[in-house]
């Protein structure tokens, strides 16, 4: 059984995306920073924080995990929806999405919920 963790979100700096991730980018796209606040590990969550700047557009994709996205600043679009601080949505493993982060930008925590009883 794993042990409880504290993470401070400052010990973990802010990260440009992989050079892969920014090739799949328009030029135009603002992009974004994060940070790996819980990096993937049998048996865990991995969780990062991601700063979209304004108008940011993130194409659609999918993960092999179920995910919780936590909105904590700003506004980020979800499909017809617009979500602010303290929304979250559920997004099931594989499930197709986009988002794209509103004119002043958005700041949200991503969990991403792996199998948590492996390991």
């Amino acid at each position: 059984m794993p042990e409880i963790l504290v993470i401070r979100d400052a010990d973990h700096p802010w990260r440009e995306p992989a050079p892969e991730w920014l090739a799949q980018q328009k030029r135009s796209d603002p992009g974004l920073v994060y940070k790996s606040l819980l990096p993937h590990a049998p048996g865990m969550p991995n969780v990062q924080r991601t700063r979209y700047h304004p108008r940011h557009h993130e194409a659609p994709h999918s993960h092999p995990e179920d995910e919780l996205i936590c909105v904590i600043d700003g506004a980020i679009h979800f499909g017809r929806q617009q979500l602010g601080a303290g929304d979250v949505v559920f997004v099931p493993r594989d499930k197709t999405y986009s988002l794209r982060a509103g004119d002043d930008g958005a700041e949200f925590i991503r969990v991403g919920l792996s199998d948590l009883h492996a390991g």
